[in-house]
């Protein structure tokens, strides 16, 4: 089993123009209907939907060929409350979810195969938090769901958890759209997940507040919502009732020291995804206890 994301896949982007770049991608955002009836983007907050969206991710993960079946352990830094999942629903299912990983006691994801360029950002002194766990069901690739999802994660980081700065780990493939169209930039060299086949990762960052204003310079006046006449960067930055963050406790507040997930639901996704002290790392279990008092299973070995 192997990445079948190809070597070269996008190759040819790396000799395009990212002003024609950018053109190409703000006309296809705008040929598609951003409204998406019917479905509710919103913030995981109960178990049943974060379950939803860990299994979406799991299925995306075994699609590409980076993981087998049975292969993926829900992550204990997905349920501290520094960890916020977002999701868009249709009806009662999940069809697409990302999330946003602040730094904590048990760090960054993007460690394992980025340690340095982590650290060097965190040396600045600044609040970092790392885009990670996107997934969109098949049937809505290429339909503009990705785009807002991560529009909703970074008015959460920008504007509700002051995040200076956002970090993400992506297949060399993709730094073309991250760079030339989100403004993203690359701080290190590719590197290879072991624990996902040997993915190939490059790591990325974004300058939040030097974003909007490069955002403004790059995108005002190119629209991509056609029924309201709204630019690129309104879409990003101007105010929208479209996203419902009301879920989260500290909805209302610039910090928080709780997230949406009750201990109740810490222990029933430990039991349905079949976590315990043994498969879990001791660390994980003292800062996961210090949020969750509740879950107390390390005596026991198991939920």
């Amino acid at each position: 089993m192997s990445d079948k994301i190809g070597r070269f896949k996008n190759a040819h982007l790396r000799f395009t123009p990212p002003g024609l770049m950018r053109h190409v991608a703000v006309r296809r955002i705008a040929a598609s209907d951003l409204d998406f009836p019917g479905v509710e983007f919103k913030i995981a907050s109960s178990e049943a939907e974060m379950a939803a969206a860990f299994e979406l991710l799991k299925e995306s993960y075994v699609r590409r060929g980076i993981a087998r079946e049975g292969q993926m352990r829900l992550q204990i830094i997905s349920l501290l409350p520094t960890t916020t999942t977002f999701i868009a629903k249709s009806g009662d299912e999940v069809i697409g979810t990302i999330s946003l990983i602040e730094d904590s006691d048990l760090g960054l994801p993007m460690e394992k195969v980025h340690p340095a360029e982590a650290v060097a950002i965190r040396k600045l002194f600044r609040s970092v938090a790392e885009v990670g766990a996107l997934a969109v069901r098949p049937d809505y690739r290429r339909s503009g769901l990705s785009i807002m999802l991560y529009n909703m994660l970074y008015r959460w980081a920008r504007q509700w958890r002051r995040v200076d700065d956002l970090l993400i780990a992506v297949h060399p493939s993709a730094q073309f759209f991250y760079k030339n169209i989100l403004l993203f930039e690359v701080i290190g060299p590719p590197q290879r997940y072991e624990d996902l086949q040997g993915a190939a990762s490059l790591p990325l960052r974004l300058d939040i507040l030097g974003a909007q204003l490069r955002f403004y310079r790059v995108y005002r006046d190119r629209i991509v919502d056609t029924k309201c006449r709204r630019d690129f960067y309104s879409f990003f930055c101007g105010p929208t009732d479209r996203f419902n963050f009301s879920d989260h406790p500290h909805y209302a507040e610039s910090q928080r020291s709780s997230g949406p997930l009750k201990d109740v639901d810490v222990l029933r996704l430990f039991n349905r995804f079949s976590l315990s002290a043994e498969t879990i790392q001791e660390r994980e279990a003292r800062v996961l206890h210090r949020h969750f008092p509740d879950v107390s299973f390390m005596a026991e070995g198991t939920v």
